[in-house]
């Protein structure tokens, strides 16, 4: 087992999970503000880690992925509060914002996939 994978894994299931939702705003600002943005991202998230850890057999933690992007989606939809909701500039200056705390407390929560491997096998 690789173990920055299991760093890895989470980031990039956030990301996904904060992109759908960055294009889903961008082609309709109604179905990606507030809860229903926010559910959309933690569900491609969590699908995603999902896939990735039984697909391809990496070790990501899906709680770590699901909490990265509830975070990463609500910073990047609370930035259409000073930015114009579901423009480009919102697209990207919010996509940043939120990545800016999505993905470390993704990172932040990833050993939980260890925690989940040791239960396991147990």
């Amino acid at each position: 087992m690789k173990k920055w994978l299991i760093l890895f894994g989470p980031m990039l299931a956030t990301t996904i999970g904060l992109a759908v939702v960055l294009l889903t705003g961008l082609a309709s600002w109604p179905l990606a503000r507030g809860l229903p943005g926010i559910a959309i991202g933690l569900n491609v998230s969590v699908l995603f880690a999902c896939l990735m850890r039984w697909k391809a057999g990496w070790p990501i933690s899906l709680i770590a992925s699901g909490i990265g992007a509830v975070v990463a989606c609500f910073f990047a939809i609370s930035t259409a509060e000073v930015l114009p909701p579901g423009s480009i500039r919102w697209m990207w200056q919010g996509g940043l914002y939120g990545a800016a705390f999505g993905i470390p407390a993704a990172v932040l929560l990833s050993p939980l996939a260890l925690l989940e491997q040791r239960q396991s096998a147990v």
